[in-house]
């Protein structure tokens, strides 16, 4: 972690307690971006395993984790259905405008908006983003989301930038070194 990112991070470690719910997008987010075509017209993306250790982390210290995103792709759809073994089961697609969906999330949970955090990359974005207690984006983040985001990070979307700031809040609740204990124990 840079001095810049620890800097941003020690001075939000008390908003970064109260995350209890923990909302990301996908394409520039959860992947790089790119998208891929098969011949058949079938979209495929590239995930990276440490974002989702980070999310089996999170569920397992307890933060519900949710994915609003545009995409229909059926692989976003494989991919998290993976999670659903560790408690995950927010999965909302093919939604070009996040604040209704996310509005559902919070009053589905009885939180308030301080109580979550959101990571997103784009315009689609900035609504959410404003609203939620805390917010984060990658490095591949536009300007206008940098602007307004809590920490942005030093690591790109697909690049291991979700588990970054998944870590940041395990370790800001306490929970990180007791999720540790649990992978080291036999």
């Amino acid at each position: 972690m840079n001095l810049k990112l620890f800097f941003s991070y020690y001075i939000n470690l008390k908003k970064l307690r109260k995350i209890k719910l923990f909302v990301f997008d996908i394409d520039g987010v959860m992947t790089d971006g790119k998208l891929i075509f098969d011949d058949n017209g079938i979209e495929s993306k590239f995930f990276n395993t440490l974002d989702g250790m980070g999310i089996v982390m999170a569920l397992k210290a307890g933060i519900k984790i949710a994915i609003i995103t545009g995409s229909k792709a059926a692989c976003v759809k494989n991919r998290f259905d993976k999670f659903k073994i560790h408690g995950f089961e927010d999965l909302i697609q093919g939604e070009e405008y996040k604040m209704p969906p996310l509005l559902t999330l919070i009053e589905k949970y009885g939180l308030k908006n301080e109580e979550v955090a959101y990571m997103g990359d784009d315009i689609i974005d900035l609504a959410p983003i404003k609203y939620v207690g805390f917010s984060f984006a990658p490095k591949n983040a536009i300007n206008e989301v940098k602007k307004i985001t809590n920490i942005v990070l030093d690591k790109e979307g697909g690049n291991g930038a979700a588990r970054v700031a998944i870590d940041m809040v395990l370790k800001a609740r306490g929970d990180y070194e007791k999720i540790l204990k649990e992978f080291y124990s036999f």
